[in-house]
C-alpha cells in the first residue's frame, strides 16, 4: 500500500521476469506446437507472494524453470487443456526440485497476447500467473504475463530476462 492507501498504484508497477533458459524453453515449446496452442506450468527456485512485494523495484516473481505440459484439447488451435497425467507428473517434479508453481502459459499461434473469453472462462486459479505468448510472427514472439484479480487479467510488466 502507498502512502496515500492505495494498493491499485503498486500493481500497476508489478513486473516479472524470466531467466534465459526458461525464456527459450517456452518459446521453442510454442513454436513446436504449431498450429496448435502450447501450454504449460512456469516454475520458479524463489519466490515473493504474488502482488505483495513491498518494493515496487522487486519482481512479483522471476521464473527459473519452464515444464511444458501436452496440450489435449479437442479444438487445440483456439484452446489447450493440460494432459492430466503431464500435469501431476510435472507437479511430483515441481516438488522434488523444491520449487513453486508461479503461473502458467499458453500460445495463441494466430492472435495477439491478450486473454481470450475461453481464457476467462477456463481461469481456475487466481493466485497465480497467466503468460501469454502470441506467435503471429514466430519468429518475433510476443509475451504478456498477467496477475489475476477478481477475475481480471491485469498485465505485469516483463521488463527483463535474467542471464
Amino acid at each position: 500500500m502507498n502512502e496515500a492507501g492505495d494498493y491499485r498504484l503498486h500493481a500497476q508497477q508489478a513486473y516479472a521476469t524470466i531467466t534465459a533458459d526458461a525464456y527459450q524453453r517456452m518459446i521453442d515449446s510454442c513454436v513446436r506446437a504449431l498450429p496448435n496452442e502450447a501450454c504449460g506450468i512456469l516454475a520458479s527456485d524463489a519466490i515473493l507472494p504474488i502482488g505483495d512485494s513491498e518494493q515496487s523495484a522487486s519482481p512479483i516473481l522471476t521464473v527459473t524453470s519452464v515444464y511444458p505440459i501436452p496440450n489435449r484439447s479437442r479444438q487445440p488451435r483456439s484452446r489447450f487443456d493440460f494432459d492430466p497425467a503431464a500435469w501431476i507428473q510435472t507437479c511430483y517434479r515441481m516438488q522434488k526440485n523444491r520449487q513453486s508453481l508461479v503461473g502458467y502459459f499458453h500460445s495463441h499461434p494466430s492472435s495477439l497476447p491478450l486473454p481470450s473469453p475461453s481464457d476467462l472462462n477456463g481461469l481456475h486459479a487466481s493466485s497465480t500467473t497467466y503468460w501469454i505468448i502470441s506467435l503471429l510472427d514466430p519468429d518475433m514472439p510476443r509475451i504478456q504475463p498477467y496477475r489475476v484479480d477478481g477475475g481480471t487479467f491485469i498485465p505485469l510488466m516483463l521488463t527483463q530476462i535474467s542471464i
